[in-house]
């Protein structure tokens, strides 16, 4: 099957397909992933491209990803504690005002719902 591919200065194949485009070479014989992992050398020949090593995210990237994901875990925390609060509490609160329960069942239920969703821990 005939390819036609654009190459980079580099002989790195910048596009890939089955029609030609202008500019592009036709390659027969040659895979898709053969073209990605490979480039072809001024002469003609095809070498393995080099894969770079992934750079390892510094201390302050760290820190950054920390810190949103304590953000994210606080923000979904703090949701469902005020939704727990509305249905499970805020009953109680409101019976209290009329003096239907005593204040301590309600502050009761506010501190058991407050036990189930816990802060996160900072980074």
């Amino acid at each position: 099957m005939t390819l036609h591919v654009l190459f980079t200065k580099d002989g790195i194949p910048a596009w890939i397909g089955p029609d030609p485009r202008e500019g592009s070479e036709p390659v027969e014989d040659k895979s898709v992933a053969f073209l990605a992992g490979h480039r072809r050398t001024a002469k003609g020949n095809w070498v393995a491209r080099a894969v770079p090593e992934p750079v390892p995210p510094s201390p302050e990237e760290l820190a950054e990803r920390a810190e949103a994901d304590y953000r994210a875990a606080l923000s979904d925390r703090d949701q469902a504690l005020r939704e727990a609060l509305v249905a499970e509490a805020d009953p109680l609160f409101f019976r209290w005002q009329r003096d239907e329960v005593p204040k301590e069942e309600w502050l009761a239920a506010v501190a058991e719902v407050k036990s189930r969703f816990p802060k996160p821990r900072k980074p």
